[in-house]
């Protein structure tokens, strides 16, 4: 698998991309319900039946009160429909009803109250309205979810990667220590043959010998390094332990750089963080906007319009009914609140400035981690090139040094120095490629903006 196809199955089969995704759709499903409270609601109220008998204080035609004995069954249903007004933060209604009264005891039979229409409004005034407010919070929270959703991902490809390159040296050093370790027999054989000629001193005898048992310990080493990296990878990427993966790269890399101001322009245009600023700005003038606003200090309008009817049969009920009217005007002015609304507005005020000056921090803190990305990523390729010239020289070095030891033109230190920078080699060259593309991904995370295709980076989302 190459590094680009490790990264898609991290980004589609992970657990942690399971976890970005289940995140993100929280996020949907909250957008939605905020959107749901402005559409209009059907409501069914019924009770059936309704049984009281009791014992009841009723006022008498001449002013006084007895106690009388009640006994009745009612029952009724009423529809509604209903919608909020997000602009004015009031709602409006229509409802129509269907009551039924059933004297027991003697009663004087059944009666019904029908209210074929009832239309009215509540409205309040002059008060903190939060739907405005959250018509301009909510859409952002959305758009910072999304933008979440992506350097998330974004973070799991850099996990991926992780895992990628360390499963690579895994397997390079294993391929080195078994290269390492077959060389060195070789060279033990040919000391050993040297040395019953009198042609090598004791002492490079015995450092061959301690070479070649160093080669076989790191060899053991080697494998149980690479079967930990090997069920490292598996389990991140969710892929199974029989399915035998070989990572494939290419030690070239592209010839990519990037520039601080367009990176720069990308992340103020694409960063969840930078409409997370926005965001928490907006939050800041509404707790300041509802503290103005105070809760004991109100306004109220109500209003209705219907008709209705009481008649002993069902068959006239729906006969032509009376009118009824409602409205009410309630007000509500504290006349001395020790001045617990003057703190509780310069609480919010001074809870706002911090908030801004957090914001704008973040900001700045936010431009120079993007700077700095791109500084460490235009670096990683000279370094990546210096590394594969090392690696080249440092091969060719102990390749001529082991021509020379089994000529006996070269001693076992000499061989030994050769084959440890050959392996120190190696290795930097796989970290310096590890760098490369880290720096890359982080690059791509950092401004949601791939350099090498000049396309904006995006998930792909979904809504259900």
């Amino acid at each position: 698998m190459t590094l680009g196809e490790v990264i898609s199955v991290a980004q589609s089969r992970s657990r942690a991309a399971a976890q970005a995704r289940d995140r993100y759709l929280s996020s949907v499903w909250q957008y939605r319900m905020y959107r749901a409270q402005f559409l209009p609601t059907l409501a069914l109220v019924g009770t059936a039946p309704d049984l009281t008998r009791s014992i009841a204080r009723f006022p008498l035609p001449d002013g006084s009160s007895a106690f009388l004995r009640q006994s009745f069954m009612s029952s009724g249903a009423r529809l509604s429909i209903g919608k909020t007004i997000g602009t004015t933060g009031g709602d409006v209604f229509v409802e129509t009803a269907l009551e039924r009264l059933d004297l027991l005891d003697g009663g004087s039979g059944t009666t019904f109250l029908s209210t074929p229409i009832n239309v009215g409004f509540r409205q309040p005034l002059f008060t903190f309205n939060p739907y405005r407010w959250q018509e301009r919070i909510e859409p952002l929270r959305l758009t910072e979810a999304r933008r979440d959703y992506t350097e998330e991902l974004e973070s799991v490809a850099i996990s991926a990667a992780q895992s990628f390159f360390d499963l690579l040296s895994a397997q390079d050093q294993m391929s080195a220590a078994l290269e390492n370790a077959t060389s060195t027999d070789t060279l033990l054989a040919a000391a050993r043959r040297r040395a019953r000629a009198d042609r090598i001193s004791e002492d490079d005898l015995l450092q061959t010998e301690l070479a070649s048992l160093n080669a076989r310990l790191e060899l053991q080493r080697a494998e149980l390094e690479l079967r930990a990296r090997t069920h490292s990878f598996h389990s991140y990427l969710g892929l199974r332990e029989s399915e035998n993966v070989r990572p494939r790269i290419s030690y070239e890399v592209p010839a990519v750089s990037a520039d601080v101001p367009t990176a720069l322009a990308r992340a103020h245009e694409h960063r969840a963080a930078a409409v997370g600023l926005e965001r928490r700005r907006l939050e800041a003038e509404r707790s300041v906007a509802e503290a103005r606003s105070d809760p004991s200090r109100s306004v109220s309008l109500f209003a209705s319009y219907g008709l209705s009817k009481s008649a002993n049969d069902l068959g006239s009920i729906y006969d032509r009914g009376q009118e009824h009217e409602r409205a009410t005007i309630g007000l509500q002015v504290p006349i001395l609140d020790w001045g617990r609304s003057y703190a509780r507005v310069r609480l919010a005020e001074s809870n706002a400035e911090v908030t801004m000056l957090s914001v704008e921090q973040a900001r700045i803190d936010l431009e120079q981690e993007v700077t700095r990305k791109v500084l460490e990523f235009n670096m990683q390729r000279e370094r990546v090139r210096i590394a594969a010239t090392a690696d080249e020289v440092a091969a060719r070095r102990f390749a001529s040094t082991e021509k020379r030891f089994i000529a006996g033109k070269a001693d076992a230190m000499e061989l030994n120095i050769a084959l440890s920078e050959k392996d120190s080699a190696r290795r930097a060259h796989v970290e310096a490629l590890r760098g490369y593309w880290i720096a890359y991904l982080e690059l791509r995370r950092a401004t949601h903006y791939d350099f090498a295709s000049g396309q904006v980076v995006q998930a792909p989302f979904t809504e259900d």
